[in-house]
Formats: C-alpha cells, sequence, structure tokens
C-alpha cells in the first residue's frame, strides 16, 4: 500500500530539486565565465608578447639598414668570395632578429621572415662583389622593415616584391650550383663553407 506524500513534503523536494538544478546552472555559468576570461587574458597576453618582440626585431633591422648604408666603398668592392669584416654585423643583427621574431604567435609572418633571412643568408647570389651583396641585403632588410611594420600596424602582410621573389629564385639556383659544384669536388673541404652564409639544409619559400 503507498502512503500518501505530504504535500508540504513534496513541495520541499521539489524546491530542493530546483535549487540543485538553479546552482548547476549558476555554475555551469560560472565556470564558462572564467574559461572565456582565462582564453582573452592568454590572446592578450600573446599579443603583447607579439608586439614586443615585433618591436625589437624592427628596431634591429632600422639599425641594420643603417649600417648597412654606411658601409664604405672599398669594402664594397671586394669579391664576395673573399670574407668582409662587416659580413659579422650583419649576421649578428639578422640573428638578433630571429630570435625576436620566434617569439610572435603568428605563423605565417615567422615562416616569411625564416625565408627572407635565409635568402639574405646566401648574398653571394647578388654577384662577385660585395658592392652587389650590400645591396642585396638592404633590400631585403627593406623588405623584412615592410613586413614587421604591417603586423605592428595589425595590417594584412603585404606580398614579397617581385625583387625579393626573383632574389629567392636567384639564391635557389645559386644554391643548385653551389651543391653540383661540390658534388663535383673529389675532396670538398667543409671548413670553407661557412654555415651562417650556405644554410644546405635550408630552402627559400
Amino acid at each position: 500500500m503507498m502512503i500518501g506524500m505530504q504535500p508540504e513534503v513534496l513541495s520541499g523536494l521539489i524546491g530542493f530539486g530546483g535549487a540543485l538544478v538553479g546552482g548547476a546552472a549558476s555554475f555551469g555559468g560560472v565556470w564558462l565565465t572564467l574559461s572565456h576570461q582565462r582564453k582573452l587574458a592568454r590572446e592578450a597576453r600573446l599579443a603583447e608578447i607579439g608586439q614586443e618582440a615585433a618591436d625589437r626585431a624592427l628596431s634591429e633591422l632600422i639599425t641594420l639598414g643603417e649600417f648597412l648604408a654606411s658601409v664604405r666603398s672599398d669594402v664594397a668592392t671586394m669579391p664576395t668570395d673573399e670574407r668582409a669584416s662587416y659580413l659579422d654585423t650583419v649576421f649578428g643583427r639578422m640573428e638578433n632578429v630571429e630570435r625576436a621574431v620566434a617569439r610572435i604567435p603568428n605563423r605565417e609572418l615567422r615562416d616569411r621572415v625564416k625565408s627572407l633571412l635565409i635568402v639574405m643568408r646566401r648574398f653571394r647570389a647578388a654577384g662577385v662583389r660585395h658592392f652587389f651583396a650590400v645591396s642585396w641585403l638592404a633590400e631585403l632588410t627593406d623588405e623584412l622593415t615592410d613586413l614587421l611594420s604591417a603586423y605592428i600596424r595589425s595590417d594584412p602582410l603585404p606580398s614579397f616584391s617581385e625583387r625579393t621573389e626573383e632574389k629567392q629564385r636567384r639564391a635557389a639556383q645559386h644554391e643548385l650550383n653551389q651543391r653540383r659544384r661540390f658534388e663535383l669536388m673529389q675532396d670538398p673541404d667543409p671548413a670553407n663553407v661557412d654555415p651562417r652564409e650556405e644554410d644546405n639544409t635550408s630552402s627559400p619559400s
């Protein structure tokens, strides 16, 4: 025989169940709000890190551009097969740019900067004199400056210029020619190749 439930007991149970449902909904709302806030905070932090890194890289590029403009003509007339002292400064600035850009969360920007730095390291594709190499490096520095500036302004990243795309093709062909030349040598000496200048493990994109 079923025992009838008192109305006040039934009312209490219904109220308790409603409180549980309401509490669960409230907890779920709080959790979603906190999760969204954490996501926004992380995005803001990444944006801040990216901005600081881009500012640092841009500063390095501006300094590099000014330095290349000051390279003396007697150095510029040296054959590119000869080691010129100005390259130590150039490579140092490029490494600083690379380290700074590695912290930027925008993968497309990182990849494009990396591809241009690879082309810069293959400056010998510019010609037989450092005069051509300096121009090659300066023009690519300007391209990188435009790229970083667009990122800092939150503008769409610009496409590479036709001159830069031509440099990429020339650098790729130069690397291919170098590999063929080394293959023809019976006993190539790796010490004659500066890994900072000729990175044979990478290809410009």
